[in-house]
């Protein structure tokens, strides 16, 4: 398992207090209405937040500095993903209790009843994600309305692939800890954490959505798709992808605009990081930077490491040193 460590989001202060009462009232225009009663000690807390909110996501940074036990109830309007990154907190759902920390984050559903006990070291980078947004999502890549809520499995055990979900969380909150984050980043992560949650978490359509693959996608899309997945390492421009697809070029980028929110080129160039991160974290050692960015198709080394950056957190070096530590 690799170390998870998202930015703070320090730019994105939303609020500090030592009082429960006011704590209370900030979190709960965040997320929902709880109660929180701080466990022993002098009931005072030393809590903080830090969020953003972009257009179907939130994420953010917090913690109440004290022993605290909340109660949320139903989340009811959203999905709440928590990873501790310090500290430990007890999560009881459905008459299950299950501790979550740096090797467990945890998936709260919107129709499960829910109590939290965290500890004072506690601190979590938070996720929510709109359940129209997420329920959206499931209907455009299965072809059919959903007719009963999402229920994820509760825990995410931090290894493989839910660990590489929340390596792109990092990448987020780092692109949104920039004093101009790029917009286009930013959206292209928020579309990226939506499909990938669907098929990296456990959850009720895991199976018709394995069957159905990207059945609603045009087929020019598809071609398309399963192309740069099969050819990522050759050369490839747009006129190679027009022809593969068989329609316009105005046809195919508006098909990948509608059914993929990005664009056929940053589909290829994301692929193609993607490619080369499993590369950086499951290849075996020694491995070299230049020569898998350019077995990848990455030549300009330097633009390359920061379009890697942005994508993941860090610099390719720094994804080697960690392994490597």
């Amino acid at each position: 398992m690799l170390g998870i460590n998202p930015p703070s989001l320090a730019a994105h202060r939303y609020f500090r207090s030592f009082d429960v009462d006011e704590t209370r009232e900030k979190v709960s225009k965040v997320y929902c209405s709880h109660r929180l009663d701080p466990i022993g000690g002098t009931g005072r807390l030393d809590a903080w937040q830090n969020s953003v909110a972009l257009d179907r996501i939130s994420v953010g940074m917090m913690s109440y500095g004290a022993d605290v036990e909340i109660d949320p109830g139903c989340l009811e309007d959203f999905y709440l993903l928590m990873l501790p990154v310090a500290g430990s907190a007890t999560i009881t759902s459905e008459g299950h209790s299950f501790r979550a920390d740096r090797a467990t984050a945890t998936l709260l559903n919107p129709t499960d009843p829910v109590r939290m006990v965290w500890d004072q070291a506690c601190t979590k980078a938070m996720v929510r994600i709109e359940r129209d947004a997420l329920e959206q999502q499931l209907a455009i890549l299965l072809d059919k309305p959903i007719r009963a809520p999402v229920r994820f499995a509760t825990t995410m055990p931090m290894e493989g692939t839910v660990a590489i979900w929340w390596q792109y969380v990092a990448a987020l909150m780092g692109e949104l800890d920039r004093a101009t984050p790029a917009r286009a980043t930013t959206r292209q992560l928020e579309a990226l954490l939506l499909t990938n949650l669907l098929e990296t978490q456990p959850h009720n359509y895991s199976e018709a959505l394995q069957r159905g693959g990207c059945a609603i996608a045009p087929r020019h899309v598809r071609l398309v798709e399963r192309y740069i997945e099969e050819h990522a390492d050759e050369p490839i421009d747009m006129a190679r992808l027009v022809a593969v697809s068989g329609v316009s070029s105005r046809t195919l980028f508006e098909g990948f605009q509608r059914f993929r929110d990005i664009s056929p080129m940053a589909y290829l160039r994301l692929t193609r990081l993607r490619r080369v991160h499993e590369e950086l974290t499951s290849a075996p050692l020694p491995l070299g930077v230049a020569d898998v960015a350019s077995r990848w198709g990455f030549y300009e080394l330097g633009r390359f490491a920061g379009q890697y950056r942005s994508l993941f957190g860090e610099t390719p070096s720094e994804t080697l040193r960690r392994r490597a530590s």
